[in-house]
């Protein structure tokens, strides 16, 4: 069968990396199958798999029998074609990144100036986000084949729209993501703590993670912050001299290599979140993890053992869990071990499975 993934711009992210871990999945499985962009960036390994558009009217997309698209505009695109079927492959659920910017849990850097103009600004803003919110969701109301990589996205989806969801989870390797028994935890007395996730993206909720650390560090605690981001840093994380070491666009080997380097793992995301993967990472490696209480987190397993959970905006919360686990040794490896538990569970070979299945289902 011939498959092709269609995202208009590649850049650095887990939904990218998601993308082409299916396009391999899918060729070894003996399909046709390639990733379609018009531009990308950033240094992923795409030379077998990818096909660049020339053409913004995609007249020189190839002919495939199915086409997926993660982003409800390619999605549109693709079903305008009115060629092949077409898959919605639901990453995050985008009217919820808009509702949030409509509550204003999350604005802007540019837009946090104070002033009438900024004022204004804001207003002619929850505007566009009223409209594209009606967009986007008639998009996702079009007959086309609905798939989505966690289970709160699909039971959200089928709830909202009536439509059968396919789940094809995310999964990691786990020949790369591992923990290292070697290792002490807070060796020298100094906490290594893990921040993942561009700033810039206001539902990764990255500013509460650092008034967190922020809070400890002005009572003395001998906290290192370091953060990995795909973008460079924002004026806040350079100004508040809060991050101790920052790294841009690393690639899977040297996250794991991190991940293994970290006594606390924290992700401070918000509901738009429709994943998740360096937290799953992070389990998988053996990082004492905080996790926000958002759908996604604590939908990877039942039970809720497998990290310190906190509500979100509350860096408070935060901090009260990074001394939990300084403190209580117990609760640490407690974590731990769950979460090494949860992680088998997200597997390339599950989502391999997924895969395999969802084709079946819709020839």
């Amino acid at each position: 069968m011939r498959i092709g993934y269609f995202v208009s711009s590649i850049g650095i992210s887990g939904g990218v990396k998601v993308v082409l871990q299916h396009v391999k999945i899918l060729k070894e499985l003996g399909h046709e199958a390639f990733l379609i962009t018009k531009d990308i960036e950033g240094t992923w390994d795409v030379s077998e798999t990818l096909v660049i558009l020339k053409r913004n009217n995609l007249e020189d997309i190839p002919d495939c029998e199915i086409y997926i698209g993660t982003r409800w505009n390619d999605v549109e695109r693709l079903f305008r074609r009115k060629v092949g079927k077409v898959v919605h492959l639901c990453q995050g659920y985008e009217p919820l990144k808009y509702w949030l910017r409509i509550k204003e849990e999350f604005i802007p850097e540019k837009r946090e100036k104070k002033g009438i103009l900024s004022i204004t600004k804001r207003y002619f803003d929850m505007m566009k986000y009223r409209r594209k919110i009606d967009q986007v969701k008639s998009v996702y109301a079009l007959p086309t084949v609905k798939a989505a990589v966690s289970r709160h996205l699909v039971e959200l989806i089928e709830k909202e729209y009536k439509q059968r969801c396919f789940l094809i989870q995310n999964g990691i390797d786990t020949k790369v993501f591992y923990p290292d028994g070697r290792r002490t935890w807070g060796e020298d007395g100094e906490i290594r703590v893990l921040s993942v996730g561009s700033m810039h993206v206001g539902f990764k909720g990255i500013r509460d993670t650092l008034a967190a650390v922020k809070l400890l560090k002005g009572k003395g605690f001998n906290l290192k912050l370091i953060r990995v981001s795909p973008t460079p840093p924002s004026e806040r994380e350079l100004d508040e001299a809060i991050v101790d070491e920052f790294y841009e666009r690393l690639n899977e080997k040297e996250m794991a290599d991190l991940y293994r380097s970290a006594d606390i793992f924290i992700s401070s995301s918000l509901e738009m979140e429709g994943f998740g993967l360096p937290a799953m990472e992070a389990l998988a490696s053996g990082v004492p993890s905080i996790l926000t209480e958002i759908s996604s987190y604590k939908n990877f397993d039942e039970k809720r053992d497998f990290a310190y959970f906190v509500p979100t905006h509350r860096p408070d919360k935060i901090a009260e869990g990074i001394l939990a686990f300084i403190e209580n040794r117990a609760l640490r490896e407690r974590c731990v071990q769950q979460g090494l538990r949860v992680a088998q569970n997200y597997t390339l070979e599950t989502t391999r499975e997924h895969l395999s299945n969802f084709l079946q289902g819709i020839v």
